[in-house]
C-alpha cells in the first residue's frame, strides 16, 4: 500500500498507558469548542516521531457503541484530512506531540457541523504549537 497525503497510520494512534496518564497529568494544554475538547503535551524524549493522537467517546453518553464508533470516525476522517499544517508544525519543532480528542456532548452530530467547530480547535492548536520556540531556536539563543 502506498502512503499518500492524507492518510491515519497505526503510528499515529496514542496507545501506550504510560503516555496517555502522562498526557493527561501534564497536558494541562487545554482547548475547547463545544463538543470538543482538546488536551495535548509537547515532548521532546517520546519514543516516536510526529503526532499521536487519542479519541474518546464516552460510554457514559453513548450507550450504543455504534455511535461512539460513529463519533470517532468523524474525528479520525477530520484528522485525516486535516492534519498536515499540525505535523508541519511539530516537525518544525523538533518534537513530538501527544493529543486526545475528547467529545463531550450526549447527542451526534452532523458531521459537517462537527468538522466546523474541530476545524476551529485545530487551528488554535496550531497556532499554540508554533508560538514554542524550536530547538534550535533555543540553542540560537543560548550561544
Amino acid at each position: 500500500m502506498k502512503a499518500g497525503g492524507n492518510t491515519f497510520t497505526k503510528q499515529e494512534r496514542l496507545c501506550s498507558d504510560r503516555l496517555i496518564e502522562r498526557l493527561f497529568r501534564e497536558g494541562n494544554r487545554k482547548i475547547a469548542a463545544f463538543p470538543v475538547r482538546l488536551v495535548w503535551l509537547l515532548l521532546d524524549d517520546a519514543g516516536f516521531d510526529g503526532v499521536q493522537i487519542l479519541i474518546s467517546a464516552p460510554k457514559r453518553n453513548f450507550h450504543h457503541a455504534v455511535d461512539r464508533n460513529r463519533i470517532k470516525r468523524q474525528i479520525r476522517e477530520f484528522y485525516r484530512n486535516s492534519s498536515a499544517p499540525l505535523k508541519e508544525a511539530v516537525a518544525s519543532r523538533h518534537k513530538s506531540l501527544a493529543l486526545a480528542f475528547l467529545f463531550n456532548d450526549t447527542v451526534l452530530w452532523d458531521s459537517g457541523k462537527l468538522d466546523e467547530r474541530l476545524k476551529s480547535v485545530f487551528d488554535r492548536l496550531v497556532a499554540q504549537v508554533l508560538e514554542i520556540p524550536s530547538d534550535q531556536d533555543s540553542t540560537a539563543l543560548a550561544k
